[in-house]
Protein backbone atom coordinates (compact mmCIF):
# COMPACT_ATOMS: atom_id res chain seq x y z
CA UNK A 1 0.00 0.00 0.00
CA UNK A 2 1.43 3.36 -1.30
CA UNK A 3 0.46 6.93 0.37
CA UNK A 4 0.75 10.02 -1.33
CA UNK A 5 1.05 13.05 -0.17
CA UNK A 6 0.15 16.14 -2.21
CA UNK A 7 2.99 18.70 -2.64
CA UNK A 8 2.23 22.19 -1.52
CA UNK A 9 4.97 24.87 -1.97
CA UNK A 10 3.41 27.00 0.89
CA UNK A 11 1.33 25.26 3.67
CA UNK A 12 1.37 27.70 5.77
CA UNK A 13 0.63 31.40 5.97
CA UNK A 14 3.37 34.16 7.25
CA UNK A 15 1.80 34.11 10.28
CA UNK A 16 1.26 30.62 11.42
CA UNK A 17 4.35 28.99 11.72
CA UNK A 18 4.27 25.21 12.09
CA UNK A 19 3.67 23.60 15.50
CA UNK A 20 6.32 20.48 15.03
CA UNK A 21 9.50 23.09 14.38
CA UNK A 22 11.18 24.41 17.63
CA UNK A 23 12.03 28.38 17.24
CA UNK A 24 15.89 28.31 17.54
CA UNK A 25 16.29 30.58 20.70
CA UNK A 26 19.68 32.35 21.55
CA UNK A 27 20.62 34.17 24.80
CA UNK A 28 20.50 38.09 24.32
CA UNK A 29 23.87 38.28 26.14
CA UNK A 30 25.81 35.88 24.92
CA UNK A 31 29.16 35.75 26.69
CA UNK A 32 32.47 36.07 24.21
CA UNK A 33 35.59 34.58 24.70
CA UNK A 34 38.35 37.07 24.45
CA UNK A 35 41.94 35.99 23.47
CA UNK A 36 43.24 36.88 27.10
CA UNK A 37 41.37 33.34 28.24
CA UNK A 38 43.21 30.70 25.99
CA UNK A 39 43.10 27.28 28.25
CA UNK A 40 43.46 24.31 27.03
CA UNK A 41 43.27 20.18 28.11
CA UNK A 42 46.21 18.20 28.08
CA UNK A 43 46.01 16.92 24.67
CA UNK A 44 45.84 20.17 22.87
CA UNK A 45 48.95 20.86 24.71
CA UNK A 46 50.79 17.85 24.28
CA UNK A 47 49.87 18.59 20.06
CA UNK A 48 51.02 22.23 20.56
CA UNK A 49 54.02 21.12 21.83
CA UNK A 50 55.06 17.60 19.91
CA UNK A 51 55.12 15.54 23.20
CA UNK A 52 52.88 12.69 24.33
CA UNK A 53 49.79 13.37 27.03
CA UNK A 54 51.75 11.60 29.67
CA UNK A 55 54.75 13.79 29.26
CA UNK A 56 52.26 17.14 29.73
CA UNK A 57 51.29 15.41 32.97
CA UNK A 58 54.62 15.16 34.30
CA UNK A 59 56.35 18.25 33.50
CA UNK A 60 53.01 19.79 35.54
CA UNK A 61 53.29 17.35 38.19
CA UNK A 62 57.25 18.16 38.51
CA UNK A 63 55.81 21.87 37.94
CA UNK A 64 58.06 23.01 34.85
CA UNK A 65 54.81 24.12 33.07
CA UNK A 66 51.90 25.77 35.25
CA UNK A 67 48.52 23.93 35.40
CA UNK A 68 45.30 25.05 36.60
CA UNK A 69 43.50 22.18 38.80
CA UNK A 70 39.61 22.25 38.78
CA UNK A 71 38.95 18.92 39.88
CA UNK A 72 40.51 15.44 40.54
CA UNK A 73 40.26 15.14 36.81
CA UNK A 74 39.96 18.37 35.00
CA UNK A 75 42.90 19.62 34.44
CA UNK A 76 43.52 22.74 32.11
CA UNK A 77 46.42 25.21 31.12
CA UNK A 78 46.78 28.47 30.10
CA UNK A 79 48.63 28.42 26.70
CA UNK A 80 50.51 31.58 26.97
CA UNK A 81 51.79 31.00 29.94
CA UNK A 82 52.98 27.45 29.28
CA UNK A 83 54.72 28.28 26.02
CA UNK A 84 56.68 31.18 28.09
CA UNK A 85 57.62 28.25 30.66
CA UNK A 86 58.57 26.15 28.00
CA UNK A 87 60.78 28.87 26.62
CA UNK A 88 62.76 29.38 29.87
CA UNK A 89 64.34 25.97 29.14
CA UNK A 90 65.23 27.24 25.21
CA UNK A 91 69.17 26.84 24.78
CA UNK A 92 70.98 28.52 22.71
CA UNK A 93 74.02 26.36 21.30
CA UNK A 94 75.81 27.70 18.64
CA UNK A 95 77.16 25.40 15.50
CA UNK A 96 80.80 23.75 16.14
Amino acid sequence: MRFHKEFNSNPFSDDQLPIHKPVPMQPKDRAVPDDSDTFANIRTVARLLNISPRHVQRLAQRKVIPVIRLGRRCTRFDIEAVIAAVRKYQLNERGR
